[in-house]
């Protein structure tokens, strides 16, 4: 699992916030739709600027002390400023906006749990608990 599976999350989740919209306007609460729409995609942009941060500090050979400081002057005052004037307004539920940021780590555990499922990650367990010989680690 690399940066494409953290691309796949910031995905699913935002198509998954957006399925979910119609169904709990309709049959609950317009605002509670939108109140997980929105605290999934301040989730998703979180989610994304972090990512960003990572990736620019730990790209040692281009690192742009620039571009870092943009990203983190983005992420931390403007995305934080925007959560708490969701919070403060109250034009959400609180409950929704927290659904909302939860479903990303939904996500993340069902597309975990998938993969190691599918056994599309091959992992290296040799001598441990987890082997694919059964023996428990012992030899």
């Amino acid at each position: 699992m690399g940066l494409e599976f953290i691309t796949r999350v910031v995905k699913t989740s935002a198509i998954v916030s957006l399925i979910q919209l119609p169904f709990v306007a309709i049959y609950f609460d317009y605002r509670y739709g939108l109140g997980i729409l929105l605290g999934c995609l301040w989730g998703v942009a979180n989610l994304h600027f972090l990512r960003s941060v990572v990736v620019c500090y730990t790209n040692l050979s281009g690192r742009s002390k620039r571009q870092l400081l943009l990203l983190l002057l983005l992420k931390f005052p403007l995305l934080y400023l925007v959560g708490y004037l969701l919070l403060k307004w109250s034009l959400f539920p609180v409950l929704s906006l927290v659904v909302g940021f939860t479903l990303i780590f939904a996500v993340i555990l069902l597309k975990a749990l998938g993969r190691l499922l599918l056994s599309l990650d091959e992992f290296k367990t040799e001598g441990s608990i987890f082997d694919r010989k059964g023996s428990g680690g012992a030899s």
